[in-house]
């Protein structure tokens, strides 16, 4: 799959509240121009962590602006990529598992973790998103 096919990325974790979001903000920043990037929870909307709004001001970015959406709110079907973080692609719909471009990254849960925790998240998702976007730049 090159990058010009990749047009709607869709970030999923559990409550879309923290490392979908990290990875929401971090992907939006980065990705080429004309690729929308969205994200949702598997198990619903859980709101914007606060943590996760501060580690990634740390970046320049921010994450405010953002909602905490649950994944049934959008279809698979308009979507060119999903991106998992959360370990959990066995669960997803079976609809969001037969798009074009499917990863699990399986990023470790900061949620009871301080804020460190969460920049190690932060920074697992970035080297993931700088590793997509250089395959898709290749491809």
């Amino acid at each position: 799959m090159t990058r010009a096919a990749i047009q709607k990325v869709m970030l999923v974790c559990r409550q879309n509240s923290r490392r979908s979001q990290m990875a929401h903000g971090l992907l939006a920043a980065r990705a080429p121009r004309g690729v929308a990037v969205y994200s949702a929870g598997l198990d619903g909307a859980g709101g914007l962590a606060e943590e996760a709004i501060s580690v990634m001001a740390e970046q320049g970015i921010d994450l405010r602006s953002q909602s905490s959406n649950a994944l049934q709110e959008y279809r698979a079907e308009e979507f060119c990529a999903v991106i998992v973080l959360c370990g959990c692609l066995a669960e997803l719909p079976q609809a969001w598992q037969q798009r074009p471009c499917v990863e699990d990254w399986d990023i470790p849960d900061p949620t009871s973790g301080d804020l460190d925790s969460h920049r190690r998240a932060r920074d697992q998702i970035a080297s993931r998103i700088d590793d997509l976007l250089q395959f898709l730049a290749e491809g």
